[in-house]
């Protein structure tokens, strides 16, 4: 820790004197803090948060944390990813207490990133790297080019599946030679090449198309030679990129994908897991949202300018390292294409991957992803996971033990981490829905061993159908779907629409893929094990007397029940459009009205005295507020039965004057969550169908007067007690589902 100013004025005073340093320091503090709490340290007081005293030490210090001396050291372990935060220099400033003899808070931080210019004394110290526009603009290939050399060297995890094969390369690929002359379309496949090549991950842009596709009419033309400069901005990068790291080949849908044709768009995007997963590497255009702008140009502008900063120090052969430099950290926002479905999938399947950032690039593999700013993190695995296979040596019994061991971990991470993830995103054809994770639902298939059923595995139904909206459960705020998604940024649901804006139907209305918005599964280790046991089941598949050799079989190659009307519906992992899945199961639907309050108010108090602990609770004032939520009692219709269980008549009178004793809250016995706020308006009339006995859950749906079949519009929990023998009583009766 350094002393550096008396006070923050002196140091606000010297920044606008111009002194590089100071610029920054004092930016950082303005970054990092409230006005509020700026104003009151120049005035000499602790923040209002801090009591509002007069600081004991206006002093502002410097610390320095720095990675050189440390990196490299200790065993992570074999397979294991040491981390790193980079080097960088904290800003502190006024104190209630004594900072050189006290371990007490400092009233303002403020921090600085570290970085080194490439082929200076400092860089071979210094990892951290600032490659902008003005400085370093080609430091993304010496970046990209140490770590990938690493990355095949040191670490087998990110090879291929068969580490002794070549990779197998896609249907076509592009030659881009050793200038923009050369560059020309290949039939990889056909001429059976297997090379290393890098595939584009990046975004076309709104209504973008190209004064050069792929089309069946010019595959000769291509085939002899693509004009390289009429390609947009995007793919000409990637291209330079392949070059300058000594890659021949390149993939980029738009020149490799025959566009309007659908037989062969169909056939290639069942085939992306072969195509990101083989490459040797993927560059994502994180940054940018239109491919005719290019994405390889960092064109931050910081607040303040980087400063040099003397190191002081000297490196094992006596040289002067010379300096250092100091600079405002970089955003961790990582750009328009982390909202885009397909990429999500491209990003996963990918063994290696440039990502240029917003602010930042960094390299990831199966083992680490290394930012230029010096941060080091662990890899995922999630596309490690995806390729698990059983080991060759098993036993019978032990494959049997290891096959449902790495069952419960795919189903884990399908709702946690997969449909978590890509739900938050968008697509330009809502229609894509199913298509843009298809090479991930093909994977997750061979270990799952159950059939897809738009986007729900039926070997595990009744946790498929439990999703519910994040909205519902994880808001903060109500947002519009904007250009950076987080999963921390909740998506008010809605109905998906075309290019127009019209609402269109993709999937059933029991799929997660009937809305628009992120999806959540909300089992917990502590209670998941209720979501898999069978026996806690409130519905079952009906039996089907006429079951045949060829029908749907489990994983063990016996013949399976079905949940669907049809045995061979059209859907599946590599099946692009499921819009139409009827399910045919037995259950207990339980007639319910909605109850009629005054206000959204009244709902929301009734909501947090419900006398059942859940989330839904929780969150109902908002959710209410907004026209989410309901409150469910019996139909008429369901008076005798719960007559037979002593529930009829209710009796409450002490909080309506109403002469109907069924509008009392002593008749309610659930609360609902509508999927889609509009959705709720002028529904009165709904069902109930639990579908777990211990957690008390089931689905709101809408009964289709017309053919008597159940939609789905949201979710029921919080069951009152007194009211489960009715919930699970009644005869089964056949529900058709769509």
């Amino acid at each position: 820790m350094t002393f550096y100013h008396p006070n923050l004025r002196s140091l606000r005073d010297a920044a606008a004197t111009g002194c590089d340093m100071c610029q920054l320091c004092w930016t950082s503090i303005q970054q990092n803090n409230s006005v509020e709490a700026v104003d009151a340290v120049l005035a000499g007081k602790c923040p209002e948060s801090q009591g509002g005293q007069a600081l004991h030490d206006e002093r502002v210090w410097l610390t320095g944390f720095f990675q050189d001396n440390f990196r490299g050291r200790g065993t992570p372990g074999p397979g294991k990813a040491a981390t790193d935060q980079g080097s960088r220099v904290e800003v502190s400033c006024g104190n209630k207490d004594d900072p050189e003899s006290t371990i007490s808070e400092p009233a303002l931080r403020g921090e600085l990133a570290v970085f080194a210019d490439p082929g200076s004394p400092a860089a071979s110290r210094f990892l951290e790297r600032y490659i902008t526009a003005d400085r370093n603009p080609e430091g993304h290939i010496e970046f990209a080019r140490a770590l990938l050399d690493v990355c095949k060297k040191n670490h087998p995890e990110c090879g291929l599946v068969d580490t002794d094969a070549m990779p197998e390369m896609p249907t076509r690929v592009l030659d881009v030679g050793t200038s923009p002359s050369q560059l020309r379309l290949e039939l990889a496949r056909e001429r059976g090449l297997r090379e290393p090549y890098l595939a584009l991950s990046y975004c076309w842009g709104q209504g973008v198309r190209y004064a050069t596709e792929l089309k069946d009419e010019n595959i000769r033309s291509l085939l002899e030679s693509v004009d390289e400069t009429a390609l947009a901005a995007t793919q000409r990068e990637c291209i330079a990129i392949a070059r300058q790291l000594g890659i021949r080949y390149v993939w980029i849908d738009s020149l490799c994908i025959i566009q309007g044709n659908l037989a062969d768009w169909e056939c290639e995007s069942k085939g992306m897991a072969q195509v990101y997963g083989n490459a040797t590497l993927t560059v994502i255009a994180a940054r940018s949202a239109d491919s005719r702008l290019g994405f390889v140009t960092n064109k931050l502008e910081q607040a303040a300018p980087p400063c040099a900063l003397p190191f002081g120090r000297k490196d094992e052969n006596g040289r002067d390292m010379g300096d250092i430099f100091l600079c405002l950290p970089r955003s961790v926002n990582g750009g328009p294409l982390n909202a885009r479905g397909w990429c999500f999938q491209e990003g996963v399947l990918s063994r290696r991957k440039l990502i240029f950032e917003t602010q930042r690039i960094y390299f990831s593999c199966q083992r680490s992803e290394r930012w230029e700013d010096g941060k080091l993190n662990e890899s995922d695995r999630l596309r490690a996971q995806l390729f698990q296979s059983l080991p060759d040596n098993s036993t019978a019994g032990s494959k049997k033990l290891e096959r449902e061991r790495l069952r419960t971990q795919m189903l884990e991470l399908w709702y946690k981490k997969i449909l978590f993830n890509y739900t938050q995103r968008q697509l330009t054809n809502p229609y894509d829905i199913f298509a843009a994770i298809s090479s991930i639902a093909q994977l997750a298939k061979k270990i799952i061993g159950s059939r897809y059923l738009a986007g729900v595995w039926e070997g595990d139904m009744v946790r498929g159908l439990l999703w519910h909206t994040w909205f519902s459960f994880g808001a903060k705020t109500k947002r519009n779907l904007g250009p950076i998604i987080s999963p921390l940024i909740s998506i008010e649901p809605r109905r998906p629409t075309d290019w127009n804006g019209k609402t269109v139907v993709r999937a059933p209305s029991w799929s997660w893929a009937s809305i628009q918005g992120q999806v959540h599964e909300r089992s917990t280790p502590r209670n998941k094990a209720q979501y898999q046991d069978p026996t806690n089941f409130l519905i079952r598949p009906k039996p089907k007397p006429n079951q045949h050799a060829g029908g749907p079989q489990d994983d063990e190659g016996s013949e399976a029940h079905t949940w669907t009307a049809l045995d061979s519906p059209h859907c599946d992992a590599d099946v692009l459009n499921m819009t139409v899945c009827e399910l045919h199961f037995l259950g207990r639907p339980k007639h319910a009205r909605l109850l009629q309050i005054d206000s959204n108010t009244s709902l929301a108090n009734l909501l947090l005295s419900w006398p059942v602990g859940h989330p839904l609770c929780r969150q109902g004032r908002r959710l209410a507020g907004q026209g989410y939520m309901a409150i469910l009692e019996p139909a008429e219709s369901e008076y005798a039965e719960l007559g037979k269980h002593g529930l009829f008549p209710f009796e409450d009178t002490s909080v309506t004057d109403t002469p109907s004793i069924a509008a009392s809250p002593a008749s309610t016995f659930a609360v609902a969550c509508f999927d889609i706020a509009a959705e709720r308006v002028g529904v009165t009339d709904c069902w109930f169908l639990p579908l777990l006995r211990e957690i008390w859950e089931g689905l709101l749906l809408y009964k289709d007067p017309s053919d008597g079949k159940f939609r789905r519009l949201g979710i029921v929990a919080a069951v009152k007690k007194q009211f489960l023998p009715w919930v699970v009583s009644g005869p089964e009766e056949e529900v058709h589902l769509v």
